[in-house]
């Protein structure tokens, strides 16, 4: 054997002599213990599975779920809309988006009011507002203050048609059809400000509301029936089961209308002289009226044809606001409608 053999095989034998020296070692250092290499296994599986804390930790919250919301398409009547975030600054030219958002745990920026000029924000919804700016009157929205209020959105119906060219300028414009269901208002109003799962919310709770007084009134009425009627200079205006109040009363409520009601299909209404109110024939009246036609509603009241009808005789006819019924059609107002016509009927004679 050559050198170079005689140190290749004296340096084999090094290698395998410590080769055994650290199998010995550790074996020593497991103590015996075979399912090492499994717990190991098992503690890094472990480390690598969320605790409950950063389970906790990783919980979507309001504000990520919001986002996560967006970005979305809005269609309206102008079109399409898509929103890549929620709207900071929301304009409503309709009070019923200030109640739609209200309900929602939002509020716009600004707003116009119902009625005329002076007039401010419904009292149901004073207490739930903080500092929402006035932007004029539904019929005349206030161009100045909306372009002083710098909003990135803004809500409108096809009311304030003639004003479309102008606000459209100012900001992004979605019009909504003014005779829509508040239902799909709602719906809107929550893919808008990223809230549809409080929308569905809302409504279902409205749904479940309305079951059990539909059985109530029904129980108490039997066939009795209701008209919805206003008081106006122009006579003596009848809603029919399409106006949306009086789709409240015969739909959701599930209230009679009289035959006279029930022919109003052209439109939502009819007008007729107080010297034939008697003609409409039902069993109970509700009794629209507010400050602007309350000269209507009292000369109507102490006209002799009304006084000798059987429903106001038998104390049948029930006063309700007119701007409360007809002009805040949102699910808050609506509530309250519901309640209010609940009230009378379930109470009266």
């Amino acid at each position: 054997m050559n050198r170079a053999t005689k140190k290749q095989s004296s340096s084999l034998l090094m290698v395998w002599m410590l080769a055994l020296v650290l199998v010995l070692t550790a074996c020593g250092t497991n103590g015996g213990n075979a399912n090492t290499g499994n717990a190991a296994q098992a503690t890094a599986a472990a480390s690598a599975e969320p605790s409950p804390a950063s389970e906790t930790q990783a919980s979507p919250t309001p504000e990520t779920q919001t986002a996560a919301a967006f970005p979305v398409t809005i269609k309206h009547m102008k079109g399409e809309y898509k929103l890549n975030e929620k709207p900071k600054v929301i304009a409503a030219l309709d009070v019923k988006f200030v109640d739609q958002l209200v309900a929602l745990g939002e509020q716009p920026a600004g707003s116009v009011v119902a009625g005329a000029k002076g007039a401010t924000f419904p009292d149901y919804l004073m207490d739930q507002l903080s500092d929402v700016q006035v932007l004029g009157t539904r019929d005349e929205p206030n161009l100045e203050a909306i372009v002083a209020l710098k909003p990135d959105l803004i809500l409108m119906t096809d009311f304030q048609e003639e004003a479309y060219e102008s606000v459209s300028k100012i900001a992004p414009t979605i019009v909504l059809d003014f005779y829509e269901d508040w239902r799909d208002t709602l719906a809107t109003i929550g893919k808008i400000t990223g809230k549809q799962a409080e929308a569905v919310a809302v409504q279902q709770a409205y749904e479940d509301k309305i079951v059990g007084l539909r059985e109530q009134l029904a129980a108490k009425l039997g066939d009795d029936t209701v008209a919805l009627i206003r008081p106006r200079p122009e006579g003596i205006r009848v809603h029919g089961p399409e106006h949306r109040t009086g789709s409240i009363l015969y739909e959701d409520l599930g209230l009679n209308a009289p035959e006279f009601v029930k022919a109003i299909t052209e439109d939502t209404s009819v007008e007729i002289s107080m010297e034939t109110v008697a003609d409409i024939g039902a069993d109970r009246y509700f009794l629209l009226s507010d400050d602007l036609f309350a000269k209507d509603a009292a000369e109507l009241a102490n006209s002799p044809v009304w006084k000798s009808m059987d429903a106001v005789k038998n104390n049948r006819a029930y006063d309700v606001n007119a701007t409360l019924w007809i002009a805040y059609y949102g699910p808050i107002a609506i509530n309250i409608i519901v309640d209010q016509a609940a009230e009378a009927l379930l109470g009266a004679q």
